[in-house]
């Protein structure tokens, strides 16, 4: 009886094993930020066209329509799997140089033993305006020379302030017709003495400039043709452009005749988007000149999925737009290359969140260097996403058949139950 008892207890215990065995648990990979690595929906293959540290590439249409807003669920993935660290840039720094040049006019011209003395009277380039200089360039006499000179400078063509030597010459094809004077300076006056100048060269024409440098940031564009639908109702044209979540920064416009409009950009909830300008389309076309103002630049860029620009036509006929153009910003993603490729771009991802990497706080040194132009490949609908019917299938079969066990199981547990306390 006791050997019994204790065979039942023991068939008891595996059933309860069997049925914890048989209920289902999740299991989820762990990524970066939280999300699984199975969600990504797309990938593209990223093709090294150089061999650089770093490599860059630009985003293309397909990744705008299908990633998040925001990139937050961009990655990029290595030939093991792994993420590789990146930062993305929409905008680049662009050194611009320009140089204002003025003329003058010779005031005096005077002997100082074997040296000559030249004063000039710079000409500002418009009236009430500041003289700013930083270079003087003097005409060359026709014959070969070699002077040494001194330049000064003044406010007031009295008083004088030493600037700076150097030498000015013409010999065998090779000239030096300029004077640096180290800085900028707002002098209205400047004179040149050349020393022991016994031939009695001529130095009657100088011109000042003025090189400026300045950095500006420009961003990275692309043109896109969107498809676009025109209706009119009323008084006004209603066109709805289709955009793919592109950020857009200017639409323009073609169109013919003469007219003067007022218009409205809405986003694809029908919100209102400020506009850099007055709000007004302009295109009045005469015999020998065309003014026009055909361009629509959103205050910030536009990444809906779409948008509409309502142009009011008051009382008068609405205006024939024959095309549609777009500008949109474009960002590239910087990264380096270790050589484990290939590499991939994921995205399509709503459950990622922005990812952090040190990277990015060495951007300027990056972009310093040498940096390797990449290009994004055709675009791959993940397996893992595409097969979710057929995954669907398998989980309920499996979950069946586990409640079949479940259920026998259960029984038998009874059954022994009651065997026990007999």
């Amino acid at each position: 009886m006791l050997r019994r008892r204790v065979n039942l207890k023991v068939s008891l215990t595996l059933l309860l094993s069997l049925i914890s065995l048989s209920i289902p648990v999740e299991s989820f990979a762990s990524a970066p930020n939280g999300a699984d690595s199975t969600q990504w929906r797309f990938s593209k293959q990223i093709e090294l066209e150089s061999k650089a540290a770093y490599q860059q590439f630009y985003l293309d249409e397909e990744v705008y329509g299908q990633a998040a807003g925001d990139l937050r669920d961009l990655r990029i993935v290595n030939g093991k799997g792994e993420y590789i660290p990146f930062y993305i840039d929409s905008e680049a720094e662009v050194t611009e140089e320009s140089v204002v040049t003025y003329d003058s006019s010779l005031i005096r011209n005077a002997k100082q033993g074997r040296d000559t003395l030249f004063d000039y009277k710079i000409i500002p380039v418009r009236e009430n305006a500041d003289i700013q200089g930083d270079t003087l360039v003097f005409e060359l006499p026709d014959e070969a020379f070699l002077k040494h000179v001194q330049v000064f400078g003044s406010y007031d063509g009295n008083t004088w302030e030493t600037l700076n030597k150097s030498d000015l010459y013409s010999t065998d094809g090779l000239n030096q017709n300029r004077v640096k004077l180290g800085s900028t300076y707002k002098f209205s006056h400047y004179r040149l003495l050349v020393k022991d100048n016994i031939e009695n060269l001529k130095f009657d024409k100088l011109q000042l400039l003025h090189n400026n440098t300045a950095l500006r940031t420009t961003s990275f564009l692309r043109q896109h043709t969107p498809n676009y639908e025109i209706k009119q109702e009323g008084n006004r044209t209603d066109i709805l452009v289709h955009n793919n979540h592109l950020k857009v920064s200017k639409v323009l416009l073609q169109s013919t005749g003469n007219f003067t409009r007022r218009y409205e950009l809405l986003d694809d909830k029908g919100q209102g988007i400020s506009t850099k300008g007055n709000g007004e389309l302009y295109r009045l076309d005469f015999k020998d000149a065309r003014i026009e103002a055909t361009d629509i630049v959103p205050s910030h860029g536009v990444s809906s999925s779409s948008f509409r620009i309502v142009i009011y036509n008051r009382d008068d006929t609405p205006i024939h737009i024959s095309g549609i153009s777009t500008e949109y910003l474009v960002d590239k993603l910087v990264f380096a290359e270790a050589g484990e490729g290939p590499y991939q771009l994921l995205y399509g991802n709503v459950e990622a969140s922005t990812p952090q990497y040190d990277i990015s706080n060495f951007k300027t040194l990056i972009e310093a260097g040498d940096v390797g132009l990449s290009k994004l490949g055709a675009a791959v609908l993940e397996q893992t996403i595409t097969d979710a019917s057929a995954k669907s299938n398998r989980f309920l079969s499996k979950m069946g058949f586990n409640t079949v066990i479940i259920v026998v199981s259960l029984l038998l547990i009874i059954i022994l139950a009651r065997k026990l306390k007999a």
